[in-house]
């Protein structure tokens, strides 16, 4: 039974990520009413590169449970070698936005400031719930009792499987 709930909700989790790869840079750009500044756009990247690292990960994690002849260890494998451009990228729109910050008119508005900001902070936190510690917790019960529970933030998934990945 745990198995079959597992698969469900795993099988939500990589369409939910796959969906947002453009679902949310339509949205932020409408919230930048229409007129996102190449800041914004900057933000976009590694927001967007983790969302799709996010999809095939749990994607492939998904095939693994429900055919254990999969070659997981084929589908870690790019999602290792993406971690430092991921890294990077994120970097990169995070200071890009803290330098828009002092100088106020590479944003197109108010809202597209707010945006550029948005994405680069979803970006940085994609990052790390990806490929450090877990960090989304209200979607599964047992993850969020944990942490009301004050036992701290625990490995991600992919962090566990990357672990053992890079270790054969």
């Amino acid at each position: 039974m745990a198995a079959a709930a597992l698969k469900r909700r795993l099988s939500g989790y990589w369409k939910m990520e796959a969906g947002n790869v453009l679902l949310l840079p339509v949205i932020l750009i409408m919230l930048a009413r229409w007129s996102p500044s190449w800041v914004s756009l900057v933000a976009f990247i590694p927001m967007m590169f983790l969302l799709l690292i996010g999809a095939y990960y749990w994607r492939a994690k998904l095939k693994h449970l429900e055919d254990r002849s999969y070659e997981f260890s084929g589908a870690m494998r790019p999602i290792s070698l993406c971690q430092g451009p991921a890294l990077f990228l994120t970097a990169l729109a995070v200071v890009t936005v803290v330098v828009a910050w002092m100088h106020q008119s590479f944003f197109n508005s108010g809202w597209d400031q707010g945006v550029a900001t948005f994405a680069a902070v979803l970006a940085a936190l994609e990052y790390v719930n990806y490929y450090h510690r877990q960090l989304q917790h209200f979607d599964h019960g047992p993850d969020f009792k944990r942490l009301l529970a004050g036992k701290g933030l625990r490995p991600s998934q992919m962090a566990k499987d990357l672990k053992d990945y890079r270790r054969t």
